[in-house]
């Protein structure tokens, strides 16, 4: 697994800003995906999550980016952050492989636990990640400006 670097940063973002209008459009207002991106997931805001120590890698289907990841090291526990395959590499097992990555990176740093936010509207991705063993520990309902408000589960993988 290689991480990226700052110079990485544009091409991250276009690949964010494509994978979230298609695949959130189903269940978010396409007004606070393209906030959501532009806060997030924007050239600058990449650039400034790598420098802050996020490591973003992208997941390979070959020689191809189907899509990418962001983790974040913290105490005791590794925060998924991001998980994200660009719409024609679904369904392929690069998802679980990916998990099955972050979940070896997290033992590997002997973190206690890797945890993320999953919207809970976002069915198909919950289920996912229950069945990589991951369990809903949270209800989060977060103001994230603009009028809009994220309405997530805290899932948790514990070793």
């Amino acid at each position: 697994m290689r991480f990226c670097g700052v110079e990485e940063a544009k091409e991250l973002a276009d690949m964010a800003a494509d994978i979230w209008m298609d695949y959130y459009t189903g269940f978010l207002d396409s007004e606070m995906i393209e906030y959501i991106v532009k806060m997030v997931q924007s050239e600058s805001a990449i650039k400034q999550q790598i420098e802050d120590g996020y490591l973003y890698s992208y997941i390979m289907d070959g020689n191809d980016k189907a899509g990418y990841f962001c983790v974040v090291p913290e105490d005791k526990s590794l925060f998924m952050s991001k998980l994200y395959l660009s719409k024609d590499f679904r369904g392929k097992g690069l998802g679980s492989k990916a998990i099955d990555d972050i979940l070896g990176l997290g033992k590997m740093m002997k973190k206690e636990k890797v945890y993320l936010r999953a919207n809970k509207d976002n069915k198909p991705s919950i289920e996912f990640y229950k069945r990589k063993g991951f369990v809903i520990t949270e209800d989060i309902i977060e103001d994230i400006g603009n009028g809009f408000f994220l309405d997530d589960y805290k899932m948790e993988y514990c070793y």
